[in-house]
């Protein structure tokens, strides 16, 4: 196995050196989390201030998740050839350029190209700061450190929520969303300069080949789906558009038969396709799309509705939808026990309550138009963290229980990249669902809209808790550990292994 540019096998032999590098690892996604709170706040503001459309939005809203998925287990890979440490700089310095730029962005085209850069960035660093936390922490130790590292994500996103949403809402020396980025730079690059100095140098893993042309012929799957949902309901829908979408059937076929034939030349694979010949691994991961429809793509529509239905500022939007995040986190960190008492049941009880989540803001939209506030919101939006939270961290858990350790870091990966690549596509399908219901009209039609999200949604969860009968019916044993999973970057478990 070869070794690190200073051979240091990992941080864990001391207890000095394992908390700074826990606390840099802890600022790291602290910075990230900020913006991804911020990011959703600015919507309505760029649409305005850059005169777009809401193709555009869509695309700004999903090209994060998209960026995040494509790169995702190529950066495992270069972790293990370079070292986590290395990576992770690179990706931060990444992050800060991209940020930086989307701050100065001076139409919406680059803009969109920086928001790709972003999340490109996040991709690489997220499973260099969980091989890091990894080899610092053993045992439980390593749960609850990866317990931690949930809370101060989730605690990010809220603050940069609030904090932007204030900041946007005043208009600051009118740089209106500007302020997404602008106020936590000096935070970055204060804590770049400190991992810079003192994250320790990690070993490499076990070398192999990146295989690029996998990751290419993904990314144009991925594009052929994506396309076709934003852009298809503006152009009306021509031949081209549907012919486009259909495409993406045979290339993600090829996609899976270059996989395998890579497999049989003894080849590193993006995606090793025998994992989907164990149950709960195939299974899952047709439940993970389902999860990450819901988790990543619903939500952005219900801050649209409050600020550009009920005309409501970006800092009412982040009050009103604050306890999101906050429950999205205490629900990761419940389904622990309850995939530990109930197994797959757990993902039951995490269905039924994103339908009753959907069914409470449907209760709360019905009705005269002008009679509905927008904190009426309030029980079904926090019900919908909460429920989340559950189904990502309990889908996680049961997908990745009766894999190989041998083969943790593929299955994890492929489960990751499941996640960011679904919700990308469900931010485009959520849109063309409500921008098709709002058209030019008002309040009402704002109303009629999010009903229409929420529909899907009560239909999805129904699909959810059917699907798990599909399931093995397994539990985990009494001492295994279970990682609670950050739902916004996902962090991953076992990625490099010991």
């Amino acid at each position: 196995m070869s070794r690190s540019d200073t051979e240091v096998p990992g941080p864990r032999r001391g207890g000095t050196g394992r908390a700074r590098t826990f606390g840099l690892v802890l600022c790291v996604q602290a910075a990230v989390g900020v913006v991804g709170g911020a990011a959703p706040m600015a919507l309505p503001a760029i649409r305005a201030d850059l005169s777009t459309t809401s193709s555009a939005i869509q695309w700004y809203a999903s090209l994060y998740s998209l960026g995040f998925a494509l790169v995702l287990i190529l950066a495992g890979r270069l972790g293990d050839l370079f070292g986590s440490r290395r990576l992770v700089l690179f990706g931060y310095a990444g992050y800060i350029a991209s940020i930086t730029a989307s701050a100065l962005a001076p139409a919406i085209g680059p803009l969109l190209a920086f928001r790709l850069a972003q999340g490109v960035a996040a991709g690489v660093m997220a499973p260099q700061l969980s091989a890091m936390v990894q080899h610092a922490f053993g045992g439980h130790g390593r749960t609850r450190a990866f317990a931690v590292l949930l809370m101060v994500s989730g605690g990010a996103f809220m603050v940069g929520q609030l904090g932007s949403g204030a900041l946007i809402t005043a208009d600051v020396w009118g740089l209106s969303w500007r302020w997404v980025y602008l106020p936590w730079l000096p935070f970055a690059v204060v804590t770049f300069a400190m991992a810079a100095r003192s994250l320790p140098a990690t070993a490499r893993g076990v070398s192999g080949r990146l295989d690029l042309l996998g990751a290419v012929v993904l990314a144009v799957a991925a594009f052929l789906v994506m396309f076709p949902i934003i852009q298809g309901r503006g152009a009306g829908w021509p031949p081209w558009i549907v012919a486009m979408l259909a495409a993406a059937v045979p290339v993600f076929a090829a996609f899976l038969a270059y996989e395998r034939h890579l497999i049989g030349r003894g080849g590193d694979p993006l995606v090793d396709p025998s994992l989907f010949g164990i149950r709960s691994f195939g299974v899952g991961n047709l439940i993970t799309v389902v999860v990450a429809l819901l988790g990543y793509a619903a939500p952005i529509y219900l801050i649209l509705v409050i600020q550009s239905g009920f005309d409501r500022s970006a800092f009412d939007a982040a009050l009103l939808t604050a306890p999101m995040p906050f429950l999205n986190m205490f629900g990761s960190l419940a389904a622990a026990p309850l995939v530990r008492r109930l197994g797959r049941g757990a993902l039951v009880v995490g269905g039924v309550l994103v339908g009753v989540s959907a069914l409470l803001v449907l209760g709360a939209t019905r009705g005269a138009s002008a009679d509905v506030q927008a904190w009426h919101l309030m029980p079904g939006i926090g019900l919908t963290g909460f429920s989340v939270g559950v189904t990502m961290a309990a889908i996680t858990a049961i997908v990745l229980h009766d894999v190989p350790h041998r083969y943790a870091a593929s299955a994890a990966g492929v489960q990751s990249t499941s996640l960011q690549l679904a919700g990308s596509v469900g931010i485009a399908f959520f849109g063309m669902v409500f921008y098709g219901t709002v058209g030019d009209g008002g309040r009402s039609a704002y109303l009629d809209a999010i009903d229409n999200v929420q529909l899907v949604v009560a239909g999805l969860a129904v699909v959810l808790v059917a699907m798990v009968a599909l399931l093995p019916r397994r539990r985990p044993d009494p001492d295994e550990a279970i990682i609670p999973v950050d739902p916004e970057l996902f962090v991953l478990p076992d990625l490099h292994g010991e």
